[in-house]
């Protein structure tokens, strides 16, 4: 993918994900997808920090254009249920003054309850993991691990419950297999495989 055309696509997905934030503000009514056994989760206020700086991360995925064309099916597919299927997550209130309380206290006021189901993190962690998983399958159980982190932080920083993640893995799947469908003649994965079978 040359230069011109990821700028494109990065431009067109900032535009798609953006959307996230109103979404998130203006929301209302909707169902708090709260199980029995998200009682049992403890709040972890360490956890906000692989769940903050996983982020960082996203932003080097964007590579090839299968995880464009994922990435982008996702996004929408996530605002489409957001916004029609809202659900939201009522947070605790934290009593600690540590550093990580402080942290998750500002993740709080800064991400309001709204757009839960699916779990965006999970979405968009798992859609990189399995696409550099294809790319470059030394990485594949550290790739797994981060995404198996990224799932623990949100439910210990009470940021989901035990659907959102769930939900945010099927969605990644189902991107990810969109995106490879799409691009099968071009994917690096594919074209690496056949050059060394010839």
């Amino acid at each position: 993918m040359n230069n011109l055309k990821r700028l494109i696509w990065c431009a067109l997905l900032f535009g798609i994900q953006a959307l996230y934030f109103p979404l998130n503000r203006f929301l209302q009514g909707g169902v708090e997808f709260k199980t029995a056994l998200d009682n049992y989760v403890p709040l972890w206020p360490i956890w906000v920090l692989p769940y903050s700086f996983i982020c960082v991360w996203w932003i080097a995925a964007y590579l090839y254009e299968a995880f464009f064309i994922a990435s982008a099916f996702v996004s929408v597919a996530a605002l489409t249920i957001f916004t029609v299927f809202p659900t939201y997550v009522i947070r605790p209130a934290l009593s600690g003054t540590d550093w990580s309380a402080q942290l998750l206290n500002w993740v709080y006021a800064n991400d309001y309850m709204y757009n839960a189901f699916p779990s965006g993190h999970v979405y968009i962690t798992t859609l990189i993991a399995l696409f550099w998983s294809r790319w470059f399958p030394k990485w594949r159980w550290p790739l797994a691990g981060t995404v198996v982190i990224v799932i623990l932080a949100t439910l210990f920083t009470h940021q989901h419950y035990l659907p959102d993640p769930i939900g945010g893995l099927a969605l990644a799947w189902f991107g990810y297999r969109i995106g490879l469908w799409c691009v099968a003649d071009r994917d690096p994965a594919r074209q690496a495989l056949e050059r060394a079978q010839a």
